[in-house]
């Protein structure tokens, strides 16, 4: 088959939630179709992977949006009554190369990955052309008018009416998409439910995520030494949900498990950290490490680690990442949500702040347990969660 594959981040590097799935699905399609890519560029540093996408596409086209422009673009959406994540995404310079690609290819589908790119579809001049009935699939991912709802509940002020906005509008959009695509794609069960409440959709499949378990093994080498007991928590420090959780973790339970076990030390790993996340190496043994090469030389050192999140959607990779890896997790139940593993065993949920820093000054005093845990982990992640098998629902869905 010929796919058209719109996504609003380029695919590559797989170091972020979207872009995991989003290249892990360009993988798999590439093995068995002739693949078609578009993508929007937001990060300078992104520039230096196209000509390695290139080389696992057909035809890759493509422009850069700068962030901060499209931030100011964007006031225009709340005069028009029209979703902000919309005219964020939306570009067109590459409407135009869409319409181009349109123009000369006969595509058998097209797979738009996030819902602002159903925009491409609905502004192409050339979505109509020929007589045969082109498939139209979105993944969805999460069903991200919910995600801004919570965002607004925990918000106030000015933000919570721009989230309580989005929400609205981009909620009347997924509706839009439903009405006119083949095929909806959801990442979990749970986000399934949630896009029911409010539309019947019959053409709606789960595809849940993976995890790359020969990337992310227990035989990994601890290339960083660590003397003292280590919680490790990964995530990009830019990003409001790890932001809020981690500072939680650090002001309501983590005092808790320094008292029961004086030397631990936590680690917060991830890009871009935030000032607000960089000033909470003030306090005592806290390492705030920012960008790092290879992710996998901290959880290597991990005791723990640690998913302190309040607000979660879908599936969290850096769950499935640890799991993988034969580390003992402890997480609070949203960011458990949508994962196959046996609580208490495999995993261990925590409903509060008690029961999250009990959990964990446990694990850290009984390594026995910390051990078997992580090793049913992994052999969790082994059930149910190689890439491959859970794609495969793809093969169904474009056939």
């Amino acid at each position: 088959m010929r796919i058209l594959f719109l996504t609003h981040r380029i695919p590559y590097p797989p170091n972020k939630g979207d872009k995991i799935r989003s290249y892990n699905i360009l993988q798999y399609l590439a093995k068995h179709h002739e693949v078609y890519l578009g993508s929007l560029i937001d990060e300078k540093a992104d520039i230096q992977y196209i000509n390695q996408l290139q080389s696992q596409v057909k035809e890759f086209v493509f422009e850069t949006i700068q962030p901060q422009i499209k931030k100011i673009c964007c006031l225009r959406s709340f005069f028009k009554n029209e979703s902000i994540s919309v005219c964020y995404f939306y570009s067109s310079r590459l409407q135009k190369k869409i319409d181009e690609l349109f123009e000369r290819i006969d595509f058998d589908a097209l797979l738009c990955f996030s819902s602002p790119m159903a925009e491409y579809y609905f502004r192409s001049s050339h979505k109509n052309r020929g007589t045969k009935l082109l498939a139209r699939i979105m993944d969805l991912i999460d069903v991200d008018s919910y995600k801004w709802t919570q965002y607004a509940e925990k918000s106030s002020g000015l933000k919570r009416l721009i989230y309580r906005y989005e929400a609205r509008y981009l909620s009347q959009y997924e509706h839009r998409i439903a009405e006119t695509f083949s095929h909806l794609l959801v990442v979990s069960e749970q986000e399934k439910n949630i896009f029911l409440r409010g539309l019947a959709a019959a053409n709606l499949s789960v595809v849940t995520n993976g995890v790359d378990l020969e990337f992310f093994n227990p035989r990994h080498p601890q290339r960083h030494q660590t003397q003292k007991p280590t919680l490790i928590f990964t995530g990009v420090m830019d990003y409001w949900p790890n932001i809020e959780g981690v500072q939680w973790f650090v002001e309501k339970i983590f005092p808790c498990i320094r008292a029961a076990v004086p030397d631990t030390t936590f680690y917060i790993v991830g890009s871009r950290p935030t000032t607000e996340i960089r000033r909470l190496e003030r306090t005592k043994n806290i390492v705030v490490t920012g960008f790092v090469e290879d992710v996998r030389d901290y959880l290597a050192a991990a005791d723990v680690c640690v998913v302190p999140l309040r607000i979660a959607r879908g599936i969290q990779n850096k769950i499935l990442e640890a799991m993988a890896m034969g580390k003992p997790v402890v997480t609070t139940p949203q960011a458990f949500e949508g994962i196959k593993a046996v609580s208490g065993e495999e995993i261990i949920p925590a409903d509060d702040e008690d029961m999250f820093a009990a959990a964990v000054i446990d694990l850290l005093q009984d390594k026995q347990k910390a051990e078997i845990m992580g090793a049913k982990a992994r052999r969790c992640m082994e059930a149910h969660y190689s890439w491959d098998r859970n794609l495969s629902v793809l093969d169904g869905i474009f056939n």
